[in-house]
């Protein structure tokens, strides 16, 4: 119930005064953009007009211009192979599937979390192919336990501070066809 007064709220919030998201693309293709580093050392970028810095250099000068044909071939040649590959193993193991509810405590969070990836997703072709790793994953995890308790040891190492979205990760990834904030907003 307080959950719901929560979301209401934010619908509510949402109408008024929308979370904030990228705005080079409302007004053109592109916009200038300088290459610099933040206090940690890592590149980022400062796009004209945009309230925060990018965080990383996406090197798209490099990826669209002499190395943009062999990128396209071979992105689709191993995303397609391997996600028709997956697409193979989880027909092939449908039967032998455990529902999450009787999954292990730790698989059953993986299963959680890409459930909430999918749901948060807005393109219908990438919830296909985050509803099949999730899947696989989840079905290698609850049946190899050596795999599942080495994935599970690296997972209680990372550092959540340094992994969590930050504010301009966020504001980016709103304009990647992304409900980030879909735990409080109804998009």
């Amino acid at each position: 119930m307080f959950k719901k007064l929560i979301k209401i709220w934010f619908n509510f919030w949402y109408k008024i005064r929308p979370p904030e998201s990228v705005e080079y693309w409302k007004n053109g293709d592109y916009a200038k953009a300088v290459v610099g580093s933040d206090k940690n050392g890592a590149q980022n970028m400062r796009i004209e007009g945009e309230k925060y810095d990018y965080p990383g250099f996406p090197r798209g000068p490099i990826l669209t211009g002499p190395l943009a044909k062999l990128k396209h071939k071979v992105k689709n040649m191993v995303f397609n192979k391997v996600f028709g590959e997956l697409e193979d193993m989880a027909k092939d193991m449908k039967y032998d599937m455990l529902p999450p509810e009787k999954m292990c405590k730790s698989v059953r969070e993986l299963d959680r979390v890409f459930q909430e990836l999918e749901d948060a997703e807005v393109v219908a072709d990438m919830k296909g192919r985050i509803q099949l790793i999730r899947k696989v994953m989840t079905f290698f995890l609850q049946e190899d336990d050596a795999y599942r308790m080495r994935w599970q040891w690296m997972m209680e190492r990372l550092n959540m501070k340094k992994v969590k979205l930050s504010k301009a990760d966020k504001y980016y990834f709103r304009g990647k066809y992304f409900k980030v904030d879909h735990d409080k907003y109804d998009y």
